[in-house]
């Protein structure tokens, strides 16, 4: 049993062929190239006799029947149990459709991804050697909003979408707070270059709205940090709770640069905080969850032209609201069953929901976990979309209209958040 650290790291790069339809939008637009490449990004640590595994992948997000094809043959080929491997996506709207579209779907390319994750993962561990923790913490409050407003009617109306018909109502100001904490976990080899670098933040990966395929923020920070850190360097996003927030994008950036804008901040933050950073002196204890949990859907019954009229959204993107709505009706389906998943590296812990968590859910996680440090994780295991609060639900906006793809109820987003909840609390008394 090894009491050092051993950390490997390790990139695959997963970018379908130009042409490939993307996603991100309400439709499918086609790629015309290549901005940057998407990747899997892999970290394998060892501890204590303790392997965890944690990748990032470059996309929108996965369903969770790919994500497990992946863990579970990663976990073949390595020998780390499919229990230690968690993983998360990045929401980058500039990449494929990497869930199944009849017509759509490029299914050569998405069938490929358990190989190409499973690759990712082996390399990584391959390449374990000594490391050292360093753990700092940044700040970044510029580039970033909520997305939502209120206004004294009792709506909330995203920002993209005013000056459709509130005219003559009051501005009541942001719907709720942002996060502007940068984490920044490096973990140095023998000669203190980093092997890799974590960092988490919460700003949504929907700032490049262009036709070419990109990482988006996220890759240009990788790119800062290998100029800086050096090439074999892996940085790795851990995405935040940012279901309701937004950088500078398309309604303020129109030459699909503002991305590039975010990034360069986040970049330079992280750089600043890392070369005062210095190694702790103890080595992180490592331990992993998953739990299984079943959520109730929305009611989808109740009557929902009322909430689409008052969205602000056009006649066209208010029809099809209006066929989801009816396609949930016919389909019938309830609950979903889906996967929460937390770990922790020493005193700093992470819990991830399967779906784009609202702010104010991840400053709970932050402020109930008895972790010192704690970093809720977007879209992590499986994807049941929009994650909002009470109050979102009840003033509406776009997150709050029922689709496919959005339609878990507040109290199934209660559940999923107090599951990590217990997660957390179960990883601290492990100690």
């Amino acid at each position: 049993m090894t009491k050092q650290l051993l950390v490997g790291a390790a990139e695959v790069d997963i970018t379908p062929p130009v042409g490939t339809p993307m996603a991100g939008n309400l439709t499918p637009r086609p790629s015309e190239g290549v901005s940057d490449p998407l990747t899997f990004k892999a970290i394998v640590l060892e501890s204590g006799g303790v392997k965890l595994a944690y990748v990032l992948a470059d996309l929108l997000f996965l369903k969770r029947p790919t994500g497990d094809a992946m863990v579970a043959l990663a976990a073949k080929r390595t020998g780390i149990p499919e229990s230690n491997i968690v993983w998360a996506a990045s929401h980058t709207h500039t990449g494929p459709f990497s869930w199944p579209v009849p017509g759509v779907t490029n299914e050569p390319w998405l069938a490929s991804l358990p190989e190409k994750f499973a690759r990712a993962v082996e390399l990584a561990d391959a390449a374990r050697r000594p490391a050292r923790l360093c753990f700092e913490r940044g700040y970044c409050n510029a580039m970033i909003h909520n997305r939502r407003l209120k206004y004294k009617d009792g709506r909330e109306i995203n920002t993209w979408l005013l000056h459709g018909g509130e005219a003559d109502v009051q501005c009541l100001g942001s719907a709720a707070p942002i996060d502007p904490e940068v984490g920044i976990l490096s973990f140095d080899d023998e000669q203190g270059v980093p092997i890799a670098i974590l960092w988490h933040f919460t700003v949504h990966t929907n700032a490049n709205f262009s036709s070419r395929f990109s990482a988006d923020y996220p890759g240009v920070v990788a790119a800062r940090l290998r100029e800086r850190f050096g090439a074999a360097t892996v940085p790795i996003f851990m995405p935040g709770a940012f279901g309701d927030i937004n950088g500078v994008g398309p309604d303020t950036i129109r030459d699909h640069q503002g991305y590039r804008i975010i990034g360069d901040q986040l970049a330079s933050v992280i750089i600043w905080r890392l070369d005062q950073r210095k190694p702790r002196s103890v080595e992180p204890t490592l331990g992993v969850m998953k739990k299984e949990v079943t959520v109730p859907y929305r009611d989808f019954t109740v009557d929902q032209g009322k909430r689409i009229n008052v969205s602000q959204w056009g006649p066209e993107t208010q029809e099809l609201f209006r066929k989801e709505v009816e396609q949930l009706r016919q389909a019938g389906v309830k609950e979903a069953h889906t996967l929460v998943q937390a770990w922790r590296i020493g005193d700093i812990g992470f819990a991830s929901v399967p779906g784009e968590l609202f702010v104010e859910w991840g400053l709970k996680i932050k402020a109930e976990s008895p972790f010192p440090w704690t970093f809720p994780v977007y879209t992590g295991g499986d994807c049941l979309g929009y994650l909002v609060t009470q109050q979102a639900w009840d003033a509406g906006g776009y997150e709050s209209l029922l689709t496919r793809y959005s339609p878990v109820s507040v109290a199934g987003v209660a559940k999923l958040v107090d599951t990590a909840q217990q997660c957390l609390v179960q990883l601290w008394n492990s100690k």
